[in-house]
């Protein structure tokens, strides 16, 4: 049986080395400015016995550094570490320590005050930030509910046949994260190409590095994670039932960790059940849109009119591929071709392309007509347009209700399916970027005010940490329960999911403390020269 030792003792290397970084950059942090100011006033000393000996004359006691007659004439009391940090730059001619700005890239003072900042700059897209929070809670509470699976299949297939289960059931409105992604990235990038008029090679190979190492190093975190869980976690009951299942196991790991690494563990092993940390076949799909979006951007940028048909010519293909899986068959194979490869995800991705170059083009325009419009106005545009949308969405999520009634009978409907899969996500995704529009361009009334609303900020931070560490922690408690849930049950898992979901978001910020923003901050140092 696998012990997962070799995971384990380099979990502990990388987490134990984290710590130290975080001390480290914590106590430099607060100690560089005292140091300095040390230095500084010993200078100022030697300084004024020299003035004092070529002027005996002059009256030396009442000459006092700047920086105190600023502290005697303040009326607020500050912190000292924290003063005398903002008096360093103004006192000190000389360039900052390069190991030291390393070292305060870790420090907790930093990545808690970037953690719970709720300043906002203009141009920010508010709205995503509540979208994204409530979308990633959803994706909890859906695999918390699939980890079930481990407990029997016949809790799964009761829950099927209520008609509100089907909320969780339809795995279409996660896709909203794509359309997200693809609405911020188009709109960022038109941004600095109408700014710098393109860009040059250095600045696409910053571009790319830029998400790369901001996405990959908390990714290879949270995968040492998973052999310190097998290793410390995995000891109940059904323990040895998850760790042999191909989705996440061990073994996955062991022969296809590089996969993750390059972002094509969607795509190698061909299987998607057979994969190293179950979610990350999502990262592969943003990642590799990632990397092909410029190629539309440039387009709408350059040549709008066939950026516009590029986008949506490759919208139609994704479609009719969906059709063409849905058709061939049902069979566990088929079932992942429609789930996880990049032709059948990349449609909510290239709405949220077209999203966020309309916004970029017109959205300043009709924002400024919106704001001379008086309120009942307003409403009346506004209304329709909300209602259509929502409706829109009603239907994808309600609409797979009666396919998945029928899939339990054993007697789907091909064409329904063939329909549902091949335009549902078109559907719900350009819904969805059309309520970020109309939130944005001064439409939103009352739902933009909730969805921007600044405690989203802060969680909307740890919206990347969460996806990485949700899943273990689900599969660990699920892997550890000596009894199984039973129909009457919603009251019990409701718990266990508010549990796992606080338990969730505490884990995301010790991973962004330590990990993520850190890496920001060091990353950082070298972007903004680049791009």
């Amino acid at each position: 049986m696998y012990d997962g030792k070799q995971e384990f003792d380099a979990a502990v290397t990388i987490v134990s080395l984290l710590g130290i970084l975080v001390v480290v950059g914590t106590l430099w942090y607060n100690l560089e400015p005292i140091i300095i100011r040390f230095l500084e006033q010993d200078d100022t000393t030697v300084l004024l016995l020299v003035d004092a000996e070529e002027h005996p004359h002059k009256d030396v006691d009442k000459q006092v550094p700047s920086t105190e007659v600023k502290e005697e004439t303040s009326n607020q009391r500050e912190w000292l570490p924290g003063m005398l940090a903002k008096e360093q730059y103004e006192t000190s001619n000389q360039p900052e320590w390069l190991p030291g700005r390393l070292a305060k890239c870790f420090a907790l003072q930093r990545t808690i005050e970037t953690l719970f900042t709720t300043t906002t700059k203009p141009g920010q897209v508010l709205c995503l930030n509540g979208i994204r929070v409530l979308s990633i809670n959803r994706v909890v509470l859906g695999h918390a509910y699939s980890a079930l699976f481990i407990g029997g299949y016949s809790y799964i297939t009761e829950l099927v046949k209520r008609r509100n289960f089907i909320v969780v059931y339809n795995v279409i409105p996660s896709d909203s994260f794509f359309a997200l992604s693809g609405f911020l990235v188009t709109y960022l990038l038109l941004k600095q190409l109408a700014k710098r008029g393109g860009l040059t090679p250095l600045q696409w190979i910053a571009f790319y590095v830029h998400r790369y190492v901001r996405l990959t190093v908390p990714y290879l975190v949270a995968l040492l994670i998973e052999g310190w869980r097998y290793r410390f976690l995995m000891t109940g009951p059904r323990a040895q039932q998850t760790q042999t299942t191909d989705m996440g196991s061990h073994k996955m790991c062991e022969e296809y960790w590089y996969t993750n690494v390059l972002y094509i563990n969607n795509l190698v092993p061909w299987k998607a059940a057979a994969t190293c940390l179950g979610q990350g076949w999502y990262l592969a799909n943003n990642m590799q849109f990632f990397l092909i979006a410029p190629l539309f951007v440039v387009l709408l940028f350059g040549t709008p009119l066939l950026g516009v048909l590029a986008t949506g010519g490759t919208m139609i293909c994704s479609a009719v591929s969906a059709a063409v899986i849905t058709t061939a068959g049902s069979n566990l194979d088929e079932m992942w071709l429609q789930y996880n490869k990049p032709w059948i995800r990349i449609t909510p991705y290239l709405v949220g392309i077209l999203g966020g170059w309309f916004y970029w083009k017109w959205g300043k325009q009709i924002s400024d007509g919106v704001k001379t419009l008086p309120e009942w106005q307003k409403v009346m545009c506004a209304t329709p347009i909300w209602a259509v949308t929502a409706a829109v969405e009603y239907a994808v999520v309600f609409g797979l209700c009666d396919d998945a009634q029928n899939m339990q009978k054993g007697n789907p409907d091909e064409a329904e399916s063939v329909f549902y899969q091949s335009l549902a996500r078109i559907a719900w995704s350009l819904s969805l970027t059309i309520q970020i529009l109309l939130c944005q361009c001064g439409l939103g009334g009352f739902i933009n005010s909730f969805l921007s609303w600044s405690g989203w900020q802060i969680l909307s931070r740890l919206t990347y940490s969460v996806f990485l560490l949700h899943l273990g922690l689900i599969t660990a408690l699920f892997g550890q329960m000596k009894h199984t849930l039973f129909l009457n049950s919603d009251f019990e898992f409701a718990v266990l999911y508010l549990g796992t979901l606080a338990m969730s978001y505490l884990s995301a910020a010790l991973l962004y403390l330590a990990v993520e923003q850190p890496v920001a901050n060091l990353e950082g140092i070298t972007y903004r020269k680049s791009i």
